[in-house]
């Protein structure tokens, strides 16, 4: 007997000699039958696909998860939602590599047994930058970020040789390789990354072309300096072996000629300069008879030393300073207490100074003395002292005297001498440890406060002495309400958004939309930080929000209300694929929340629009007049005039230009192997069938200025067929990188059995 899925209830009876019956009690119990397993038909079994990709199937319930899993260990790549129909998928990010996947589904916490394997596999990104620096040593440096523990290869394509360049492993997504001995001219080469697929083989990603110039020329030398010593050194990097010439702008040698060893050189002029102000050096390198242009001028500045200070005696509360200089200088003294410059008397090599304006007591002071020569300045000469410090009566300045504070409050005030320590009391009582000052302003932390009324005064100690107590200031302690972080005023918030605020540590908040009377969030409890958030799901249009705060029987006042709109959410686009093709008629297509309207943007350019259905899709038909060329598909969703953000950017390649199919001509017969020929741009064209793009009929073909032509590859079907055609674009006379499809009239494909 085959039971439905429910609750059944069955009995047994007996029946006796006579004809009696005798029935059990009945027994009651649920049939619930196996959930199947689901089938992953997306992305095609045994393809390449990229890194961000659709993973999608059958044979799921509505009510259902599906959830992907590592075909042999389990790992969970994540889950996905059912559609009405049975259908689910949805994009996945995964590393590069071979992928064994499998689906199972769950519904109400049951779980049903997964399913047959999927295999395929994941190409990594396409390198998008490759850098070119060519060494002081001639050599050309190639360097680039990727996949880290994928190998990169660079490939030769054109240029004055074929230089092979050696592979290289991403380490700490880095690579580089370096090559030596190029000839002068434009080289390119084509660059990618590729992993293993453990089988023997590699997975390749996109390839990426790049061009770069060599020059031989002897190059000038670089990171020329000189040191600012009387007798100074002149030094930098060069071509290794080539000889460095020093001159000064009469022609006359500034420092001996010296060869690089080692990339690296340096040359002490033979003469004493002195202080010297902005004499300028030309440097230049000698290899083989060739001298290298057009020189790096290299500008001599040498500054006097600092002055000596040798005496700083102290005379009350104004010391005075003494010491030497360079005869002739100007000595000048800057303190740090006031920026202002002074200068002191000299005699010949000696200097001296006594401030007129008194020095804070018990605080250190520092002093610095340069002097001037030769149009520069020197570096400072600095001496630091302090003189017997007044203690002084503190002063509080937040919070003010009457007003409100918080429970957590933070006590300001001024006049605290560094050094001290600052003791803060509550209603006569000290308030813990006491704080160490640097002098002037100072707060001290208050936690968790009794509500009502308290008095607040300050004490500092320095050396043993107390100075007086600050003024009382008297606060009423009370619950504030609390506040919104986010979303901020007159901004902008999706539907299901995150609120947030702050508030007292411990206490629960209430959050309602004005005019509404149920709560958003009700006792909502703000965490040991002081913060609180919550997800909330709002209505489109401009809404005002307003919160309050409890803690034990105490309750805050209503917040300031906040004003701010909600807005769809930005929509998804899933066609075209990021970086695929399209042609001058596209249709774009993704999901959204239904009832939203999507616009569809290139740049900055309004495409078209439509609504989002329930099954939560919407699609776009589009008509590109758009010069051919990299561009970039956003989309927004918009609801009684309110717009999301910018979708996520998806670039596409636009290539309206059609190259034409000329053979087979119209209504042709042919047979085995069939010759197809036609016109284009320059570049390379790929032929397939007309009913399946991804079985090719006739790739790789060359397109030249005198057209292309080509066999197929593979015995065409019998009967009536069609083809199509695309090519990649390199004549450089726009932007164009790849075609539109071309399609052939009919032609007829003669049967082999019939000839």
């Amino acid at each position: 007997m085959t039971l439905g899925e429910g609750t059944h209830t069955i009995i047994a009876v007996a029946m006796g000699v006579d004809g009696q019956e005798f029935p059990s009690a009945p027994v009651t119990f649920s049939v619930r039958l196996a959930l199947p397993a689901p089938q992953i038909t997306q992305p095609e079994a045994g393809s390449v696909q990229d890194m961000n990709l659709w993973i999608g199937g059958t044979g799921a319930d509505y009510s259902a998860q599906v959830q992907l899993l590592e075909d042999f260990n389990h790992d969970d790549y994540g889950y996905s939602l059912v559609t009405l129909t049975g259908g689910w998928g949805r994009l996945f990010n995964l590393a590069p590599g071979v992928h064994s996947i499998v689906a199972r589904q769950t519904i109400n916490g049951r779980q049903g047994p997964v399913g047959i394997a999927h295999f395929f596999k994941v190409r990594p990104s396409r390198l998008t930058t490759v850098n070119v620096e060519i060494l002081p040593s001639q050599e050309v440096k190639f360097s680039g970020t990727g996949h880290n523990g994928a190998t990169v290869v660079l490939t030769y394509v054109s240029g004055p040789n074929n230089k092979p360049l050696p592979e290289v492993v991403v380490a700490n997504g880095v690579w580089q390789i370096s090559a030596p001995d190029w000839e002068n001219g434009i080289y390119t080469y084509s660059a990618i990354q590729k992993v293993s697929d453990n089988a023997g083989g590699w997975i390749p990603s996109q390839d990426f072309q790049f061009s770069f110039p060599v020059s031989t020329k002897v190059p000038d030398p670089t990171n020329v300096r000189a040191s600012a010593d009387y007798s100074p050194i002149f030094s930098g990097n060069g071509v290794t072996g080539a000889t460095v010439l020093i001159r000064k702008q009469d022609g006359t040698e500034a420092a001996p000629p010296a060869v690089v060893v080692n990339s690296f050189w340096s040359s002490q002029s033979r003469q004493e300069w002195g202080p010297t102000f902005d004499q300028i050096v030309q440097v230049k390198q000698r290899l083989d008879g060739q001298e290298s242009e057009p020189g790096v001028g290299v500008v001599v500045r040498i500054a006097p030393l600092p002055p000596v200070i040798s005496s700083l005696s102290d005379n009350e509360l104004s010391p005075l300073i003494a010491g030497t200089c360079w005869s002739g200088a100007v000595v000048n003294l800057v303190f740090s207490d006031n920026p202002a410059v002074h200068t002191a008397a000299i005699s010949g090599t000696e200097w001296q100074f006594r401030r007129r304006t008194e020095f804070a007591p018990g605080v250190p002071h520092t002093v610095s003395v340069t002097q001037t020569a030769a149009q520069q300045t020197s570096a400072p000469a600095t001496r630091t002292f302090e003189i017997r410090r007044t203690l002084l009566k503190p002063v509080i300045i937040d919070p003010a005297n009457g007003g409100e504070a918080e429970r957590d409050l933070r006590v300001r005030g001024d006049r605290s001498v560094a050094g001290a320590r600052m003791q803060l009391r509550v209603d006569g009582i000290d308030t813990g440890p006491a704080t160490l000052t640097n002098g002037g302003l100072w707060y001290i932390e208050l936690k968790g406060l009794a509500f009502g009324r308290r008095i607040l005064d300050a004490q500092q100690t320095l050396d043993g002495r107390p100075s007086e107590r600050s003024d009382p200031v008297v606060v009423n302690v009370v619950l504030m309400p609390p506040q919104f972080t986010t979303p901020q005023p007159g901004g902008d918030l999706p539907r299901t958004s995150t609120i947030s605020g702050t508030g007292m540590p411990g206490a629960r908040v209430d959050v309602w939309l004005e005019g509404r009377d149920d709560f958003l969030l009700r006792g909502y409890p703000v965490d040991s930080n002081g913060r609180w958030s919550s997800l909330v799901i709002l209505p489109v249009g401009v809404k005002t929000l307003q919160a309050r705060q409890a803690i034990e029987q105490v309750v805050s006042r209503d917040s300031p209300p906040l004003t701010f709109n909600v807005v769809p959410a930005a929509p998804y686009i899933e066609t075209p694929v990021k970086d695929g093709h399209i042609g001058g008629s596209a249709v774009v297509s993704g999901f959204g929340v239904p009832g939203d309207t999507v616009s569809i943007y290139l740049g900055d350019t309004l495409l078209g629009g439509a609504p989002v259905l329930e099954d939560r899709t919407w699609s776009v038909p589009v008509t590109l007049t758009q010069p051919d060329g990299a561009h970039v598909l956003v989309a927004v969703a918009s609801l009684d005039g309110f717009k999301s953000d910018r979708s996520a950017q998806q670039p596409v390649v636009l290539g309206r230009y059609e190259p034409s199919i000329d053979s087979p001509r119209a209504g042709s017969w042919v047979s085995h192997p069939v010759t197809f020929s036609g016109q284009g741009r320059l570049g390379t064209g790929q032929l397939v069938s007309w009913f399946n793009p991804e079985l090719p009929w006739a790739p790789n073909l060359a397109v030249s200025a005198q057209g292309w032509h080509g066999l197929s590859v593979r015995a065409l079907p019998a009967g009536g067929n069609w083809c199509r055609f695309q090519q990649t674009i390199v004549d450089g006379a726009d932007a164009s990188t790849i075609s539109d499809w071309s399609e052939s009239a009919r032609f007829e494909v003669l049967d082999p059995a019939s000839r």
